[in-house]
């Protein structure tokens, strides 16, 4: 390991671990925790490695792109790792926004992912044995060029996981109180007031339709759907529980169930009987 790569790979594995100490922190749930894991620890080095490619020209012995590193002098290597170094870096960081991004809104996480991978081979497209030059710059301007990447980093991924992906309950919790109720489920946290609601229906057989913007698997279904029957409206759904209750509240609809359909029944009926009483 050349001198210059050995803060980079301390921070490779020192961010990944305090956005893991964060996640603990915050409650995370165990899947998030090592779906972050897993994502972070893997890619984060990768960014790293790019930025003491870009900022110090290192590291080509390790860059496979099928360059001939023989018919180059040291100053050429150098550029050319520079090079790619740099798209490595803004690559990757833009392919984890993307990863974060998959479980809150799968369109956009798919189209960061693919914009990531793109960049991360756009040298490619000129050459791969093209070069730029290895930037001239003081210490200090590239400790603050790696602060930078760093929190592009870190922070967005965070800030996508803690606000919803990352506090996954795997349940659907509603509380009634005399007044209103409450409905908190991953990416669904609403409170109701009785008295607001326009409609109140139970539904057999309800077709969740396709998720938009939200949190899905075998267990919990919820955030933002769209079906043919409501077009689109919000839910908070065990997913393999068919009955649902759905409320129109100033024309949105909010749709959600109970761990069985007996409890849900239940759920309904007690709701009802709280709306009549205020009606």
């Amino acid at each position: 390991m050349e001198p210059t790569s050995k803060p980079y790979a301390a921070l490779a594995i020192l961010v990944p671990t305090l956005v893991i100490v964060f996640g603990l922190i915050r409650g995370w749930s165990w899947f998030s925790l090592l779906f972050s894991a897993i994502i972070l620890f893997s890619c984060f080095p990768i960014v790293c490695a790019g930025l003491c490619m870009w900022l110090h020209g290192s590291g080509y012995r390790s860059l496979n792109v099928g360059v001939d590193w023989k018919s180059m002098d040291e100053k050429k290597r150098r550029e050319v790792a520079s090079r790619w170094g740099l798209w490595m870096a803004i690559g990757t960081v833009i392919l984890i926004w993307g990863t974060a991004f998959l479980m809150l809104n799968l369109v956009i996480g798919i189209i960061l992912m693919a914009a990531g991978t793109i960049l991360m081979v756009l040298p490619f497209a000129k050459g791969a044995a093209k070069g730029s030059p290895v930037p001239n710059w003081s210490r200090g301007k590239r400790i603050m060029v790696v602060a930078a990447f760093t929190l592009l980093t870190a922070v967005p991924f965070a800030f996508v996981m803690d606000g919803g992906a990352g506090s996954m309950s795997n349940s659907v919790d509603i509380s009634l109180g005399d007044d209103s109720f409450t409905v908190k489920a991953p990416f669904f946290d609403h409170s109701f007031s009785y008295d607001e609601i326009d409609d109140c229906q139970y539904f057999e057989d309800f077709q969740k339709g396709r998720r938009v913007m939200g949190y899905s698997d075998g267990t919990i279904s919820s955030g933002r759907y769209d079906n043919d029957l409501f077009g689109r409206y919000e839910l908070a759904s065990y997913t393999k529980i068919k009955p649902c209750i759905a409320i129109s509240v100033g024309g949105e609809i909010y749709a959600f169930n109970q761990s069985s359909k007996d409890l849900t029944e239940s759920l309904y009926q007690s709701l009802l009987d709280k709306i009549l009483k205020l009606s």
